[in-house]
């Protein structure tokens, strides 16, 4: 026993050691002892060498108009570059931005452009100049007008082309098909040609870069070829705002809008005067409004009334109705008793409907007044008066909210039946007729898939005619809180707002019913504070934040997520700060230029990817407003998805002032570079580091107006490890298929030309 015992001790410290060693192989991260961020940096001045100095001297002898001097100047930049790529030194990068000052100062409307075009061929040329003089050279009316010639012309190509492949390759499966789907395609896009505008967008936005260009450079020779195109698309142009404004004043004819069709159908005529179709327009809309302004005046014009036509037994109607609380109901019963057909018995019929209403005897107001709208207006006098009460959604909610829930149903069931033809077909501005025998293959193909449609139905949602539904309750409800048919209202717009997630307004609904259930009422009240407190999450306005979180732990006391408001209240206090710009550490990482001494100087432990010294948080670095910043550092427990663990610091104003113009230089070049890593704009970012940069960020702008939420967000961290690219090719290879005409193809079509941002100011 006692001969063992040695043998055993080794063994347990060596498990000991072991043990201890893997604790530190597992050591969770830590706090650096050294300061974060450095809070001394200087810098040396930059002495000027000979590349400055003649960089100088181009400056100034361009600047003066001397082109001898300036000439000299570049040369000698450029044997300075020539001498420094010899030697296997990198060139000084300048005489590619002198040659282009150079450039700048040639005399002539093109000439510029013209040498940047040579200038862009040499090969010393940085990305972010060679960006910037790319652009330059696009500047110019007759490329960009050529850009859209080229875009009306493939999309022209590209529907032509479509209109072919696309029946071809669905009928892989079912050849027998293929003539039909052809021919098909081919009506379709005959139609779609025949209707087209005159000019086209594209070649609208050409036309204006074509006058821009001979606006700009009247004497260039480009001018005498341009002349003829503009007249010509000019003359287009006219034909295309005159279809477009008829196509309006037609429409407004059908509706029975003569007042809109007069004003489009005028406007037609003076793009093109005396144009035949624009008269006949115009005629119909005036005859029409006269028409209308006839019946409107003789509405207006009273009849003298003739002998006997009110009778005295009248008088105790006319009097109940003048009393407050006259006896309208025993007065009109009385009148329509002794005479029901005569004179004025419409007229106690409607003043007995309208008591029955105020009596709480809805339906049989609403009844009465029905049956009443339904008499000839010519033989009654309150037929007109009756129909505008029952048939107006706002004065009879119960008939318009009926109305539109069985349009709803019936939407479903169409739905179910003809697919996205329920609401009818597709305009193509034929005649109506026309247009349903051209849909009628369509539609019966869509018929075959009504099976898989009825699957769906109980997961369909809201279509755009419960919409009218849900306003039709809100108008009952508003008012008549207390009427006859609000529990069934009320019930269905509660329901209503549950199924699309609106918990907020199904609470306010169901509050308002007299007998709610309180067990309902608490479920609701849950959901509901859950729907506020999500939506407080993404609200970027810090005090806007702060207001909902307020106002959750009021109106939802006693539910999780007032407890969670609070907690996240007291957070927004304690964090609270003027600004909250962050850098996250995807961002320091893609430019260590931020991170370096040049930026925030940060400490070299926090990016270099050993926990044991302390490392960076992904959230990065916070500018706080004023000097204040808050380095956001992986927490103790090593976990990089947890809280991190904040500490803040000052930096003097000369520091921050590099910061910020270091961020800034950093993210335009950027943006210059990748056209996917943008410069987006933030007014409120834009005015703290101007601030900072004048060494005003002491003056602390405290405003919630004046708080900015921006992120600056690396590359990886905003796309992931590979980012989507668009391909070059103008065409896709689409895969198709479809269970209601058994079809299944590949075919290759062709894209459309993407829009330019200004499309919008040419439709």
């Amino acid at each position: 026993m006692t001969a063992s015992r040695p043998s055993r001790a080794p063994s347990a410290l060596a498990l000991l050691a072991f043990g201890l060693a893997a604790a530190g192989c597992a050591t969770p991260a830590a706090t650096p002892v050294a300061p974060l961020v450095e809070r001394e940096v200087r810098f040396s001045p930059r002495v000027p060498d000979v590349a400055d100095r003649t960089a100088a001297e181009l400056a100034a002898a361009a600047l003066a108009g001397d082109p001898r001097e300036t000439a000299f100047a570049l040369r000698r930049l450029q044997a300075i570059d020539s001498v420094l790529v010899a030697s296997e030194e990198p060139a000084t990068g300048l005489a590619p931005v002198s040659h282009d000052l150079v450039n700048a100062t040639l005399d002539g409307g093109r000439a510029y452009r013209s040498a940047t075009l040579e200038l862009l061929e040499r090969d010393d040329i940085d990305p972010v100049t060679h960006e910037r003089l790319s652009q330059a050279a696009l500047d110019d009316p007759l490329v960009f007008a050529d850009a859209r010639i080229r875009d009306a012309r493939m999309l022209e190509f590209g529907r032509a082309f479509n209109a072919l492949a696309e029946p071809i390759g669905k009928s892989l499966l079912t050849l027998t098909l293929a003539p039909y789907r052809l021919a098909r395609s081919v009506m379709e896009y005959s139609v779609a040609l025949w209707q087209q505008d005159a000019l086209p967008l594209q070649r609208r936005q050409a036309l204006v870069h074509w006058k821009e260009f001979i606006e700009r450079y009247p004497d260039a020779p480009e001018v005498s070829e341009l002349q003829p195109k503009v007249e010509a698309a000019e003359a287009q142009f006219r034909v295309t705002q005159r279809d477009q404004a008829l196509r309006v004043a037609d429409r407004a004819l059908a509706k029975g809008d003569v007042r809109t069709a007069l004003v489009f159908s005028d406007r037609a005529l003076r793009i093109m005067p005396e144009d035949p179709a624009s008269l006949e327009r115009r005629d119909e809309a005036a005859a029409g409004l006269l028409a209308l302004r006839a019946n409107q005046q003789r509405s207006l014009e009273a009849v003298p009334a003739s002998a006997g036509a009110a009778p005295a037994d009248a008088r105790p109607l006319v009097i109940a109705l003048l009393l407050p609380a006259g006896p309208i109901e025993a007065k009109a019963g009385a009148l329509l008793e002794r005479a029901p057909d005569g004179p004025l018995a419409d007229e106690a019929a409607y003043a007995l409907a309208i008591a029955h209403g105020e009596a709480g005897q809805e339906d049989y107001m609403w009844d009465e007044l029905e049956e009443l709208s339904g008499e000839d207006p010519s033989q009654s006098n309150m037929a007109r008066h009756a129909a505008a009460l029952a048939h107006d959604p706002k004065h009879n909610p119960w008939a318009a909210f009926r109305a539109a829930r069985w349009r709803d149903r019936r939407n479903r069931a169409l739905w179910v039946l003809v697919g996205p033809f329920y609401s009818g077909v597709r305009d193509r501005r034929l005649p109506e007729p026309l247009e349903w025998v051209f849909e009628a293959p369509s539609i019966v193909q869509s018929m075959m898939s009504a099976p898989l449609r009825l699957l769906e139905l109980p997961w369909l949602g809201a279509m755009p005619s419960t919409l009218a539904v849900a306003a039709a309750a809100r108008v009952y409800l508003a008012r008549t809180p207390d009427g006859v048919h609000a529990a069934v209202v009320r019930d269905w717009l509660v329901d209503y707002e549950g199924e699309r997630n609106n918990w907020i307004g199904a609470l306010s609904v169901a509050q308002t019913a007299p007998d709610a259930d309180l067990a309902e009422l608490d479920r609701l009240r849950k959901l509901a504070g859950a729907q506020a407190l999500d939506a407080s999450s993404h609200e970027q306005n810090r005090a806007m934040r702060i207001g909902m979180l307020r106002m959750i732990i009021e109106r939802f006391d006693g539910t999780p997520a007032a407890t969670l408001a609070e907690q996240r209240l007291r957070d927004e206090i304690e964090v609270a700060s003027a600004q909250r710009i962050r850098i996250s550490r995807g961002f320091l990482l893609e430019n260590p230029r931020v991170a370096g001494p040049r930026g925030l100087a940060l400490a070299p432990g926090l990016l270099d990817g050993n926990p044991g010294n302390g490392e960076l948080h992904p959230e990065g670095v916070v500018l706080l407003g004023g000097r204040e910043l808050e380095i956001c550092m992986i927490a103790d427990a090593g976990d990089e998805d947890a809280a991190p663990h904040r500490q803040r610091q000052s930096i003097s104003a000369a520091h921050l002032a590099r910061l910020v113009s270091e961020v800034e230089e950093v993210d335009l070049h950027n943006s210059m570079v990748d056209s996917d890593d943008d410069f987006a704009p933030n007014a409120q970012r834009d005015v703290f580091f101007e601030r900072a940069r004048l060494g005003l960020a002491d003056d602390v702008d405290t405003r919630a107006t004046a708080s900015s939420q921006y992120a600056y967000v690396g590359m990886r961290e905003r796309y992931g490890v590979v980012r989507g690219r668009e391909s070059i090719l103008p065409f896709e290879l689409v895969l198709s298929g479809s269970l209601t005409d058994v079809s299944l193809g590949a075919m290759p079509r062709m894209k459309a030309p993407r829009e330019t941002p200004d499309a919008i100011l040419y439709k």
